[in-house]
Formats: C-alpha cells, structure tokens, sequence
C-alpha cells in the first residue's frame, strides 16, 4: 500500500510527537530526586528508590510494548475511522497528562509515585511503539520534502506507485526532533519551577515544583488533541493506493488479537533484516544508558576517589557534575550533527542501512574499548572526549538505521506488532545494562562500557552476516 495525499502538516505531527516525548520523559526522570525530596520529604536512599522507579519503568514497557504494537494492527484491520498509531498517540499523551496531573495534586506517599510512575512508563510506552509505525507509515507515502514549500500548490500527484527512497532521512529527522526534543527540557521545562520561584516569591520549592507538573500536564494534554487532529490517517478508504509489487501480510479476513500477534512474531523469525532491526534497537537503548548514567557515575567516581571534591564535604562535587554535563553535552552535539549525515548514507544505493549499522557498531567498539583499555582513569583529557563522541555516534546511528530497517517493511498489516517487539527488545537492553552494568561497576567502575562493547560486538556479527550472506 502506498499512502497518498501525506502533507507537511502530517510530517510536523510525527517530528512533534517524538519531541513531546522526548521532553516529558526528561522532565520527570530529572526532577525525580528533587520531587522526593521537596514534596515528599524523603532525603534518604534516594539512589535506591531512583532505581527501583526506573526498573518499573523498563519492565512495564517489556511487558506492554508488543501489546500496544499489536492493539495498532487491531485496530488497523477493525472498521474504525482512526487508524491505530493516530488513536494509541492520543491515549499515549493523555495517559502522561494524567500522571503529571496526578504528580502536581494527588502523590502523597511513596507507593503512591511507584504506581503513578508505572501510569507513566505506559504512555510513554504506547508513544515511542508508534514511532516505528508512523514512520512506516511516511516511508511508503508519496510525501516528497518538496511539499514543505507549502505555498506552492501541487495539482496533481505522484502517478508511479514506487516510494522513494528517503526512508533514512525520515528516520534521521525524527532522530533529530526527539535530540531537540531532550535540549528543549533541559533548557525550558526543567528550569521552569525556578522561574517559577522568580516570578511568584510566594511560591514554595515544593508549590513551584507541583505547579511545574501540573503545567505540563495541560501541555500534554494539548500536545494530543493537535496529534489526533494532524497525524496521518492511513484508514481513510482513499489514502492508499495498492502496490502490486507488495504482497499482504495476512489474508483479507480480519485476524483477532492473538493470530495478530502471532504472525508479527512469526515474521520476525523469518526475516533477517527485522532481526537485525531488534539487535540494532538493543544496542540503541543500551547506549542511551551509558551515556544517561553511567558516564556521568565514571566522572563522580573519579572526583569522590581523587579528592576533587568539596574538602568539607565529599558529597558535594559540584566541579565533577559541572564536568560530566559538558562532556556528556558535547557527546550529544556531535551525534546530532551527525544524525542527516546517517540519514543521508542510508539512503545512498551504495550504502544503505545494514552497512550504516555496521558502521555504527565498529565506532561503538572503538568507543567502547578505548576506554576501558586506557591506562588513565582521569576522564578529563582528549581521549575521552573522542571515544565518547564515537559512543553517542554509535547511540544516534544504531537508533537510525534500526528505526529505517524496521519502517522500509512495505505493508503495514503487522508493523505494528513488529514496532511492538523492537521496543521489547530495546528496554530488554536498558534493563540488562542497568542491573548487569550497575552491579559489575562497583568492583570495576568502566564495567558498563565493556558490556556495551560486547554488545556491539554481537552487533557486529549480526550486521556483517546480513551484509555478506
């Protein structure tokens, strides 16, 4: 199927999507230690309860995701008018309205946040499912980036069925939105209950904080109606024209939720490069760890150890937090600007998608093991700036190339089931590097990024299989 009349408005819906996430999510797991400690009033085994919220984060998007994904294709092969992406975006962003709301007025206890955390991590969850489809759902349309020059009227469109081949720089873009999307909280939404402060000096930190919350659940709020009104819908009976090169996935009689299902797995055990996808998507989520965590862990471990920090009081290193920001910032510049560069040799005839990979997984594993083979444990030299830069190039291009593999499918009978297990087997990577990394780091601080190197070598293997058999 090739979905027809796809506009620029529908394009910014999709970018705005991922972007609105994106925000959210950094939000609240940055204002998380604050939150205890201001609205609930709790200063001890912060690092414990941080932890313990973010392994109800990664199991619950385990268990939901291929769920979600497959509620998209239900509902894709029921008589509804919205398609599925379009309805489980606005049941995503409304959830994470709900659990904001529930931050700023209803959290009085710890158990409480656990569980309004676990609303959360399911509209997150049902949000980055879809990425995947939406995409899907751009790559196979007749949108060209021509028509972002919106006030020239196009009269007629594309004749041929043949989509083009921009499927990278889609993926790079919507790489692009969720990067800005996390630059955008730092600067904006976590400065706001300071604002806040400024403004109202009446307002306590713990008020600045709820009313920062509550703020940002009419944001979400808003953020999903615009998404239902703009957001394609591939449902609409004259939006797709039939490819006769694609073949469906399921026969024409409507299959249930199990057989759904079912047949998302059975497609990915049959088809390397959707297994490639999920290995890619692994690794992508992995890496995101390292540098969220565990670099900023190294550079404290460093300053604690060195005694670099405070003489009067140890715990406070604020030179070290100052350094780790910076180091991790300009590690996500540099994967950045190097986001259309990958867009850009995806869709290359001489390139494409599996080569990028494993050109991501080679800079992973020089990134990688170039730190833990360093002598110097000091990480405040060239070298680290260098091999950290090539893990966030590992980070950005495993995200990309994951995401194009994924989304060039040319049908979308069960994309949905197959996005569903992609994020699956992303948070089994988060969660695996989070416990396995964090426990072997307490004998052996750069043990996580030797288990991400492992990773890439495995990713390595896989890429050089699919790109040579």
């Amino acid at each position: 199927m090739i979905n027809t009349n796809y506009t620029f408005k529908n394009l910014l819906a999709f970018n705005v999507s991922g972007f609105a996430c994106v925000a959210f999510i950094v939000f609240l797991t940055s204002t998380q230690p604050f939150y205890l400690n201001e609205v609930l009033d709790i200063n001890h085994n912060l690092g414990n309860i941080i932890g313990n919220l973010g392994l109800i984060d990664e199991i619950l998007c385990i268990l939901s995701s291929p769920l979600i994904g497959t509620l998209n294709d239900r509902i894709n092969t029921s008589s509804w008018r919205l398609n599925g992406a379009k309805i489980i975006q606005f049941i995503g962003f409304s959830i994470i309205s709900l659990s904001l709301f529930s931050y700023a007025k209803l959290i009085n206890s710890l158990n409480k946040m656990y569980f309004v955390r676990g609303v959360f991590a399911i509209g997150v969850t049902s949000i980055m499912s879809m990425i995947p489809v939406l995409l899907n759902e751009l790559s196979n349309s007749d949108f060209e980036f021509k028509k972002i020059v919106f006030w020239r009227r196009r009269h007629h469109h594309r004749e041929s069925n043949e989509v083009s081949n921009k499927n990278g720089k889609y993926s790079a873009l919507i790489g692009i939105s969720t990067g800005l999307g996390a630059i955008f909280s730092v600067s904006m939404f976590l400065t706001l209950p300071v604002r806040l402060n400024d403004n109202y000096p009446n307002l306590s930190n713990k008020s600045s904080l709820q009313l920062s919350y509550l703020i940002l659940s009419i944001l979400s709020i808003i953020v999903a109606i615009y998404l239902l009104i703009f957001l394609y819908n591939s449902n609409k009976s004259n939006n797709q024209v039939v490819n006769p090169e694609s073949q469906p996935l399921l026969p024409s009689t409507k299959p249930n939720y199990l057989q759904l299902l079912h047949h998302g797995i059975k497609i990915s055990s049959n088809n390397s490069k959707i297994q490639l996808s999920f290995v890619g998507s692994f690794v992508a989520r992995s890496t995101t760890v390292l540098t969220a965590v565990f670099i900023p862990l190294w550079v404290y471990h460093f300053y604690h150890d060195s005694g670099k920090c405070d003489a009067l009081d140890k715990n406070n290193c604020y030179d070290g937090y100052i350094f780790a920001a910076i180091l991790t910032g300009v590690a996500q510049t540099i994967g950045l600007i190097l986001s259309p560069i990958w867009g850009i040799l995806i869709d290359h005839r001489k390139v494409g998608s599996t080569l990028c990979l494993l050109l991501s997984s080679i800079l992973g594993l020089v990134g990688c093991f170039g730190i833990c083979f360093n002598s110097n444990l000091d990480p405040r030299n060239f070298h680290t700036f260098f091999f950290v830069s090539l893990i966030s190039s590992l980070q950005i291009g495993s995200v990309i190339t994951s995401m194009s593999l994924l989304s060039s499918l040319q049908s979308d009978t069960s994309i949905g089931s197959l996005s569903g297990l992609y994020s699956l087997c992303g948070g089994l990577g988060i969660l695996i590097l989070n416990k396995v990394g964090g426990l072997w780091s307490d004998s052996w601080i750069l043990a996580p990024f030797a288990l991400l190197g492992a990773f890439n070598i495995l990713l390595t293997i896989t890429s050089s299989y699919n790109l040579y058999k």
